[in-house]
């Protein structure tokens, strides 16, 4: 299953069950794997195979296959491809209020309502060469396979396997943070970059420049530009082709397309222009993307 995911109000698995896995396969050639995103649910993201650079609020993680990231709430996080085979990641997406009590208890108290209000944190990097990391991984690859296997109550152990994994988490956790003084620039900072990621994922199908993008959040072109590749890594109008790109791809694997419509009813206006960044991001033509890829082929 091929998941492109960019879109911070996406829901999350169901609003009874929220929680949802995401297996994520990038061929050799693509080098973002993930672009960057939000959202206000927790995420455990474990590498099958490959290597990867992710990035979490401007902070870099390399990973090996077997290791995994600890994405807290509201945090800008991204991926990029390091190796030359491809990747495959999973992606664990929870909302750490589904695993409180109806009535506060010590659990929800001590534990859970930290995460929630930001004066606790768990470890960011799950390394497979770490000792003391070797059981929490354990327990996302027990997560995988009851998600895989829906054997009977799997929700009841996801769960249950969910809340050990953060009481496994505790003991390498941050506690009692207080507040960081750069913490309302960083906020801030946050709020721009969404906002104009918003901006642009409602309005990828229309002609952007960049000079209109700018005035979102009221800064000059070369202001503006700087910032968005300090925050995420892109230049704008790469971030754009992406989600362009990524809309296409979806609408190629669905079968209903050709590679002219898919093009045109993700923005872009030139078919060749199409190709070269669809080749770009999937290393292979969108001819050969849907051959491969679309249902019922």
């Amino acid at each position: 299953m091929y998941e492109h995911r960019y879109r911070e109000h996406k829901l999350h698995g169901q609003p009874e069950f929220p929680l949802h896995i995401y297996k994520v396969e990038h061929p050799a050639g693509v080098h973002t794997i993930l672009p960057v995103h939000w959202h206000n649910e927790m995420e455990i993201i474990t590498l099958a195979s490959g290597q990867a650079m992710f990035y979490i609020e401007s902070r870099e993680y390399a990973l090996h296959a077997g290791d995994a990231l600890i994405v807290h709430p509201g945090e800008l996080h991204s991926g990029m491809d390091t190796g030359s085979g491809g990747t495959c990641y999973y992606s664990i997406v929870f909302r750490i209020s589904w695993l409180s009590s109806p009535h506060p208890d010590r659990v929800q108290v001590q534990y859970l309502d930290p995460l929630l209000q930001e004066t606790a944190r768990l470890p960011v990097l799950l390394s497979g060469a770490d000792s003391a990391h070797l059981p929490l991984l354990r327990l996302v690859r027990e997560l995988l396979e009851r998600y895989d296997q829906k054997a009977a109550a799997y929700e009841m152990s996801l769960k249950a396997l969910l809340l050990l994994f953060i009481a496994d988490s505790y003991p390498l956790a941050q506690t009692g943070m207080e507040p960081d003084p750069g913490a309302r620039r960083a906020r801030e900072d946050n709020r721009q970059i969404r906002q104009v990621l918003s901006y642009m994922e409602e309005h990828s199908r229309e002609k952007l420049e960049l000079d209109q993008l700018a005035a979102v959040v009221s800064l000059s072109r070369s202001h503006f530009c700087k910032f968005f590749k300090d925050r995420t890594g892109m230049r704008p109008m790469e971030y754009l082709n992406y989600i362009r790109i990524s809309q296409a791809a979806s609408l190629l694997r669905s079968g209903a397309y050709n590679v002219l419509e898919a093009a045109l009813e993700s923005g872009f206006q030139h078919v060749s222009y199409f190709t070269k960044w669809f080749k770009h991001y999937m290393d292979m033509t969108p001819s050969e993307y849907k051959a491969r890829y679309a249902s019922g082929l």
